[in-house]
């Protein structure tokens, strides 16, 4: 019924084309749909079928009409029927609907829709639409889904839910909160490197003296080892309940602080201390020992343990780098224009002799030869068709055709026989087809002869002990290098930490630093640029990955309340200026120079 004297925006359109009727959203009862249906049909109506359409009639039409649903059902699935020996088929499963909240009411015009579909529309229309599903799950939890669409009916099985496969999850966006472009420092000076250096430095042996001290208490008190501290932290305090993992924190922050300390005074200078260097391969051994052999559980924690490999191998790659170019190469060169100077003289000495020993040759066999005939008369060189010829033979069946062809051919054959000689076969000869251009040519222009390049391949440039141990520390730095690079790889790189650190990750995205730039961030800033290392074959990047690694300690700290400096274990007054009584025992570890 129309409100108010507005239209209802719902109609049902009667099977006899009858003007459409307003209803209004209250619910109808029996009687008033019997009193609308009288209404919709006019006293006067007749119709052709035998069996005229009264309001009794239509309502036997839409048969028994039961109570409504109220509109505020919850949105679960029915109840499940009553118990039936019939098994009616399933119905089949509609996978996504399109919310028809926001579709406009339907107009039905068969005459078999009942008002009890229309109630059902009606009801639904009036709920509040439900809000979407939340497909987000964590990448370690497995993705179990139901395909059934209702719930299992009496007399059916149950369909176990499929498990599927589940995937990591996907990168986190980087935030745009990070980094924050500071001002640039421009070029330092060597007082201001120095300080990084001596400051740092101090920070390392802090760090280090605590996290030793620290682990040695994680002990029982019964082990051997077990070491209790001064003063131990509060039992409902981080450093009480992450006791190992805070010591192991300050051990490879300590590692950090101290390779930061020693590249500072390095860069400052563009230059590699190597014996610097030296001091800080046992500290690195001792802090891979203490992540390798205690519990170390998932990639963010395994990150840390990529990390103390990757200062490793950019330590090795700066020495083997810095060690070629100030040693090794320049020793080389003056040892190659050294060699290239014997092959030379070696080269020379060999045509020589071949030019004396092909001189005595020929004396030689013009001295077995007979005396040489007479001069010919005037009459032998005269035409062989003069009248007054008189052939010139040597031998009695010897014709003059035939002598000079025989003289033409072993002349003819000798200078082939000499220029052949000199034809070389790269792979008969005792030096690489790249180093024949060093050898000198002969005097004439033409190539080397093969005793010339055999003579140059003797050639030999002594060493003296320093070079030959340069090369082999060389060497040696590049396989370990390799070595260690390839063990950071395995549980550090890019994909690892934008899942496990992403703001370190989006520090170094969305940086506008330029590698040669390693000295303008701070290493305690936490919203700084970063970068992502460079290659260690430069030698260079060292820089980056201490500042890289200080972010993810802080970073990986914050979550069990590791405080750096502030949370250190201090040495008793009682120890020796500059010595800790922790390293005292070397049988345990060698520490870092002091």
């Amino acid at each position: 019924m129309p409100r108010n004297g507005k239209p209802s925006p719902h109609y049902l359109v009667s099977p006899l084309s009858h003007p459409r009727l307003p209803i209004s959203n209250s619910k109808w009862t029996r009687e008033q749909l019997l009193k609308s249906l009288e209404v919709a049909v006019p006293p006067h109506f007749s119709s052709p079928s035998p069996c005229p359409l009264t309001p009794c009639s239509l309502l036997q039409i839409l048969g028994p009409l039961t109570t409504p649903l109220p509109p505020d059902l919850p949105p679960s699935p029915p109840s499940s029927r009553s118990n039936s020996p019939v098994l009616l088929p399933k119905r089949k499963h509609i996978p996504s609907q399109e919310p028809e909240s926001t579709k406009r009411p339907r107009i039905s015009s068969a005459s078999d829709k009942s008002s009890q579909h229309n109630h059902y529309h009606y009801n639904h229309y009036q709920r509040a639409p439900q809000a979407p599903p939340q497909f987000h799950r964590s990448s370690s939890q497995p993705s179990n889904f139901n395909l059934r669409s209702e719930p299992s009916e009496d007399g059916e099985l149950k369909e176990e839910p499929v498990s599927l496969p589940s995937r990591p999850s996907a990168l986190p966006v980087v935030s745009p909160a990070v980094p924050v472009r500071r001002p640039r420092r421009g070029k330092m000076s060597s007082t201001a490197f120095d300080d990084l250096h001596d400051r740092y430095y101090k920070y390392g042996r802090m760090l280090k003296y605590s996290g030793d001290a620290r682990f040695w208490s994680t002990y029982p008190s019964t082990h051997k080892e077990y070491r209790p501290l001064a003063n131990p932290p509060s039992p409902n305090s981080s450093y009480h309940k992450y006791g190992g993992l805070i010591a192991r924190l300050e051990l490879v922050d300590s590692l950090v602080c101290f390779t930061y300390s020693l590249w500072s005074r390095d860069y400052s200078r563009r230059n590699c201390h190597r014996d610097t260097w030296s001091t800080i391969e046992a500290f690195l051994g001792w802090c891979k020992n203490k992540w390798q052999s205690e519990d170390t559980f998932g990639d963010r924690e395994k990150a840390l343990l990529g990390l103390i490999w990757m200062i490793e191998a950019f330590i090795r790659a700066r020495t083997f780098y810095y060690m070629a170019k100030t040693i090794i190469d320049p020793e080389l060169d003056r040892a190659w224009a050294k060699m290239k100077s014997e092959m030379v003289a070696l080269s020379r000495e060999a045509e020589k002799s071949e030019v004396a020993s092909g001189g005595t040759a020929s004396q030689l066999a013009n001295g077995s030869q007979k005396t040489p005939p007479m001069l010919p008369s005037p009459a032998s060189i005269a035409p062989a068709s003069s009248a007054n010829s008189t052939p010139i033979t040597t031998s009695s069946d010897s014709t003059p055709s035939t002598s000079s062809n025989t003289l033409v051919a072993s002349q003819t054959s000798s200078t082939s026989s000499s220029r052949s000689s000199h034809a070389i076969n790269p792979a008969a000869l005792p030096l690489p087809p790249h180093l024949l251009s060093h050898v000198p040519s002969v005097m004439d222009g033409r190539a080397p002869t093969p005793a010339m390049v055999s003579a140059a391949a003797k050639a030999t440039v002594p060493f003296g002990p320093a070079t030959v141990h340069g090369l082999k520390e060389q060497s040696t730095a590049i396989i370990a290098a390799s070595y260690c690079m390839d063990q950071a790889q395995r549980y550090l790189s890019l994909p690892i930490i934008a899942q496990h650190y992403p703001t370190t990750f989006a520090r170094m995205m969305g940086s506008s630093l330029a590698a040669h730039e390693e000295h303008e961030p701070d290493i305690e800033d936490e919203e700084g640029e970063l970068l992502w290392p460079t290659q260690a074959v430069t030698g260079e990047g060292l820089g980056w990955v201490c500042l890289m690694g200080k972010a993810m300690i802080k970073e990986f700290g914050k979550d069990f309340g590791y405080t750096g400096l502030a949370g250190v274990v201090r040495k008793p007054d009682a120890a020796p200026a500059g010595a800790s009584p922790l390293l005292l025992d070397s049988s345990r570890h060698m520490s870092v120079q002091r």
